[in-house]
């Protein structure tokens, strides 16, 4: 590894290696280290004058690296949904958005302000929760029919509550599910409608209500005890 001094005080560090390759190979590291291939009959007299003349170009890319990994170091965070850590990425732009896709969360503001910033990751995520709310709110109907109890009708909604994951009106048909459920998997999410569909037809926690929950959701302890070890 050598160093090279520019004429206005600047510097270049470069690491040779020698292959049988026909071109010189240049490549900006984010080290901030110049790569630098080439074969035994280029003297590194042509290669430092190379790098010593497309300098600015090879400086500017380091500044771009420092830069995104300047970014990206603020934009560690992650948000929790289904179970799996999300990385967040803020993308300065005018559109006032968040957007959870399968790989990340996204998060395009002008803002720097970590309250708005915050409040725009949690619509992003109460939408694609809300998304599969209406999903296993149709899987449950869908198993009842199967089994042969004709589901009534229910208006879902979700909110934040404070000491249940979920709760049923079955007098007013009315099912609640806990906005925080959407950090748990989503079989632990099913598992909770099941839970509030049950009382229906058993208003309790008897026996019964649990037989037949059950014979709905044989999975059900296995998954909503995720729910007791937090």
């Amino acid at each position: 590894m050598k160093t090279i001094k520019l004429s206005d005080g600047r510097e270049i560090t470069y690491e040779l290696t020698r292959k049988r390759v026909k071109n010189v190979n240049f490549r900006a590291k984010e080290n901030g280290i110049v790569a630098v291939s080439a074969n035994s009959r280029v003297s590194v007299r042509q290669i430092e004058d190379f790098l010593a003349e497309r300098a600015d170009f090879f400086l500017k890319a380091f500044e771009q690296m420092q830069k995104r990994a300047l970014e990206n170091s603020k934009n560690s965070r992650l948000v929790r949904f289904l179970g799996r850590d999300f990385p967040v990425r803020i993308i300065e732009n005018s559109r006032e958005i968040a957007v959870l896709d399968e790989n990340e969360l996204r998060v395009f503001t002008k803002s720097s302000d970590e309250s708005y910033i915050a409040g725009l990751r949690e619509k992003a995520i109460l939408t694609r929760f809300a998304a599969l709310c209406r999903e296993l709110d149709g899987e449950v109907r869908a198993r009842l029919s199967e089994k042969g109890f004709a589901p009534p009708p229910v208006r879902i909604s979700i909110k934040d509550m404070e000491s249940r994951w979920g709760s049923c009106s079955y007098n007013r048909g009315h099912i609640s599910i806990n906005s925080r459920l959407s950090a748990y998997p989503r079989e632990t999410v099913l598992s909770v409608f099941y839970h509030e569909y049950a009382h229906f037809w058993h208003h309790d926690h008897s026996q019964n209500f649990y037989r037949f929950l059950l014979e709905l959701y044989p999975d059900y302890y296995k998954h909503n005890n995720v729910l007791k070890q937090n």
